[in-house]
């Protein structure tokens, strides 16, 4: 390989993405490979397609790499770049899921960029240490590479304040606490498809359901957020494969006052033992539970499509109207039982599906 190109980067909690792209014009070209390394931190599961070729055995870099994210990035980017050959590597960007108020756009890291995204930590403690321990094992390797920095966050910040404000003391909201919403890069390449795949007509009011391990919704008037499911956290919203979603917050009061639960199980809770598996008591994989004959299982995906309904029916009340659903998502895109489950009972708001999707 030759010519110019740049890494792109997605340090998770589970899993590193990676992959590069040639550069024309000082515009991304086609993709020159992609690795995946998943199912982290204990049963590490290494694939990569180079040239059309699937590579499957891990590599001396990766699988000599310390457990710690940094390392595996470094070791991972290390093996990339070895494959590039004599291609000029000009930069690496990287997702971070929270920018917070300050970040509406990309950035270039640096030193001050790092401590105030440390900081919104607290608020996406399942991906904001990770993210940065992405850039961090970047930085290791080649420290003198640029670095752009893309947030799940700034999509959203063309809401209206009213979608942004929380029923809180004004004091609260002016330092910072609002609903800001996130998955805001694959609405945004939602958006971007959606210029050449409908008509302007077609994407003038558009409700877009994320749905994965993580899962929101997204209102979007010709092609701008005006509402979203998430807000301040990455935990509000519809239920999830292991996250609660939206729930009353009397409900925290009563576990951390009358249950006597300390934050961290609250937390832990919240996070990781709710969703999808705390309701079904199964599993959180919607193909297990849809597998399932338990009634549990049924219960739990029944749950879930109504839930998402409901947000569907109120983003359409913010776009006062709807012309086009979209799923997207790693259930979104590949479950069709869900969306079936989800949009039987939309057809007051004149959704059909596509039979042939």
């Amino acid at each position: 390989m030759s010519g110019e190109a740049v890494l792109t980067v997605n340090t998770g909690s589970s899993s590193i993405k990676l992959a590069a792209y040639q550069v024309e014009a000082g515009k991304l070209g086609e993709q020159l490979l992609k690795a995946h390394l998943s199912g982290l931190p204990n049963s590490p599961r290494f694939s990569a397609g180079i040239a059309g070729q699937n590579i499957d055995d891990v590599p001396d870099s990766v699988a000599a790499a310390g457990p710690s994210k940094s390392d595996m990035v470094a070791a991972l980017a290390q093996w990339a770049r070895k494959q590039l050959g004599k291609t000029s590597l000009l930069g690496v960007g990287h997702r971070v899921v929270h920018g917070g108020q300050d970040f509406t756009g990309p950035v270039r890291t640096s030193d001050h960029v790092i401590a105030q995204l440390r900081k919104l930590s607290p608020l996406a403690p399942s991906h904001q240490p990770d993210n940065l321990a992405g850039i961090e094992g970047i930085s290791s390797l080649w420290p003198d590479i640029p670095q752009s920095l893309s947030f799940d966050t700034a999509f959203h910040r063309t809401q209206p304040r009213l979608a942004q404000l929380y029923a809180i003391p004004r004091e609260l909201s002016e330092s910072g606490v609002l609903r800001f919403g996130f998955h805001g890069l694959s609405y945004a390449h939602i958006a971007d498809e959606l210029e050449t795949a409908l008509s302007p007509p077609e994407r003038r009011r558009v409700i877009v359901a994320h749905l994965g391990s993580g899962a929101s919704l997204c209102a979007m008037q010709d092609g701008r957020s005006v509402a979203t499911s998430m807000g301040l956290t990455a935990l509000d919203g519809v239920p999830m494969a292991t996250r609660s979603g939206s729930v009353d917050p009397g409900l925290l009061l009563h576990l951390l006052q009358d249950k006597g639960m300390r934050t961290e199980d609250v937390a832990n809770m919240l996070y990781k033992r709710s969703g999808l598996l705390g309701l079904s008591g199964l599993s959180a994989d919607v193909r297990e539970l849809l597998a399932s004959d338990a009634p549990e299982a049924r219960e739990a995906l029944e749950v879930y499509a109504y839930r998402v309904r409901r947000e569907i029916a109120s983003l359409a009340g913010a776009l006062k109207g709807l012309e086009t659903l979209v799923f997207t998502g790693g259930v979104g895109e590949n479950s069709w039982q869900v969306r079936e489950m989800i949009c039987a009972e939309l057809g007051w708001l004149g959704v059909q599906l596509d039979d042939t999707a």
